[in-house]
């Protein structure tokens, strides 16, 4: 059996296309409730997310309960701290990726790094 492999560029050319995200920026991003929720409703759901219906789930999770009990001030309020805060911060960390035309948010190639720290979230 012969291996090809002649050096250290030859193995990296074989591996995925993923950038290794540094430690502090896992603990960094993973420091906050809603981005760790946030992370959970994207594995939860398994593909992109309209940010709207993730400020919902995020509602639901933050206030233990139905989202009928739950005020659209209180839902409106979550949207943006994701859309201004939560989600940049995960897109900047290379762990989303979102789409402002579409209002939609999707986990990364990368994701995995992060994810694999996060316990699932008991409904």
């Amino acid at each position: 059996m012969s291996n090809n492999i002649t050096g250290p560029s030859d193995v990296e050319s074989m591996m995925p296309n993923t950038d290794t995200i540094p430690e502090d920026d896992v603990f960094a991003v993973l420091s906050s409730q809603r981005r760790r929720f946030a992370l959970h409703c994207l594995q939860k759901y398994g593909g992109p997310m309209a940010l709207a219906d993730m400020a919902d789930e995020i509602a639901v999770w933050e206030n233990d309960t139905d989202i009928a009990d739950i005020s659209p001030e209180e839902v409106k309020r979550i949207y943006v701290s994701l859309y201004h805060t939560h989600v940049p911060k995960l897109e900047d960390a290379d762990i989303v990726e979102y789409s402002q035309e579409r209002d939609m948010v999707a986990l990364s190639e990368n994701a995995e790094q992060v994810t694999a720290h996060i316990e699932p979230y008991d409904e």
